[in-house]
């Protein structure tokens, strides 16, 4: 049983995608947030363009898009999408924070945080794809990006899933490095 229809997950991703941003840059001007905070959301939106510009380059090749997006631009649809992982990755550092109680993590390296952070994002990008693949978009099956599970027929291919591996610990290294900085 879907939950939610193509359409309906296309229009949740373009209007949260794209709020987003502007919701926290408008929260950190009327100072409900702070630069830290805004810093953390942007620096997971540089680092998911890092996987979804390349994702948008690779075309056919890598995956097919199911549905027609409401602004029909290059890259539009994949900067919005990192707009999306900012948020996933803001989410593990709330995650961290309420678990640990501190946040102290953000400025020396703990490996509690880290494997938090890991774990959400492997746990997000599964739930995206379960419920994104062969609705939105398809990863294509091929020698380099196999299925590893299949659920319901939806086959979910192993690249998304190390990105989402990969990207905490990348997200990571990055806040300890510009934290320590500040």
């Amino acid at each position: 049983m879907d939950l939610f229809s193509a359409n309906e997950l296309m229009w949740a991703a373009f209007i949260i995608g794209n709020s987003a941003p502007l919701l926290f840059i408008v929260l950190y001007k009327k100072q409900k947030i702070s630069v830290e905070l805004l810093n953390l959301y942007f620096l997971g939106v540089f680092v998911g363009l890092s996987w979804e510009i390349p994702f948008a380059l690779a075309g056919k090749s890598f995956h097919l898009i199911l549905i027609d997006w409401p602004i029909d631009l290059p890259l539009v649809r994949n900067i919005t999408y990192s707009f999306i992982d900012g948020l996933i990755f803001i989410v593990g550092v709330f995650l961290a924070k309420k678990f640990l109680k501190t946040n102290d993590f953000l400025y020396r390296f703990n490996s509690k945080a880290l494997f938090i952070m890991i774990f959400w994002g492997s746990f997000s990008e599964f739930l995206v794809d379960l419920n994104g693949n062969g609705k939105l978009w398809l990863f294509i099956e091929n020698w380099y990006n196999p299925v590893f599970i299949t659920i319901n027929g939806n086959g979910l291919t192993i690249i998304p899933q190390l990105i989402w591996f990969i990207a905490p610990i990348v997200y990571y290294f990055l806040i300890l490095k510009f934290q320590s900085k500040i």
